[in-house]
């Protein structure tokens, strides 16, 4: 009776799991609404140096920026950035040893925080090279490029807490090896 009811919550997790990670890959291949992806292409077909580029990590032709496009790697960088400043600082590395669950959940919310630091960051790099490229280009376009960039970054961020949670292992690291 208890092999039966390991065998159903290993596979219960098993497909949390792997129903989170092909919905990040479907989100990944969703278009961002507010990007003509038609000028995009068109901009690559005519510039042979960022098309063949863009050809290497895409593997064809066509790219599309899409909702999930900077994927977990803020978040990477900010665990990063945490690790350092935990060495740094003396107190965020006794509050990491000996703190309690409310102060380690602080450390969560600021590892959290500069996630969408860095996520912001890179979807206004992201912007500003789409400037040359776009010819409809403006600060609201910009503005609402960097929100869905962002946006979609935080909700992966959530989806691998819920595969942590209740799929198989650290959900960052399984979507870093998928």
């Amino acid at each position: 009776m208890a092999r039966k009811e390991k065998k159903d919550s290993l596979t219960k997790r098993l497909l949390i799991s792997t129903s989170i990670l092909a919905f990040i890959r479907i989100g990944a291949l969703l278009p961002v609404p507010a990007i003509d992806h038609a000028q995009l292409t068109f901009y690559f077909q005519t510039h042979a140096v960022t098309g063949k580029f863009i050809n290497i990590f895409a593997n064809s032709n066509t790219f599309v920026i899409g909702l999930f496009s900077l994927n977990i790697f803020p978040y990477i960088n900010a665990s990063i950035l945490m690790q350092v400043l935990v060495k740094v600082i003396p107190g965020l590395a006794l509050i990491q040893r000996e703190g309690t669950s409310g102060e380690r959940k602080a450390i969560t919310r600021l590892t959290r925080l500069i996630t969408l630091g860095f996520a912001t960051a890179q979807a206004l790099s992201i912007v500003i090279y789409l400037k040359r490229i776009l010819f409809y280009w403006d600060l609201f376009l910009a503005a609402e490029i960097i929100l869905w960039l962002v946006t979609g970054t935080m909700i992966i961020l959530w989806l691998c807490e819920i595969i942590t949670q209740y799929g198989l292992g650290n959900g960052s690291s399984i979507l870093i090896f998928t």
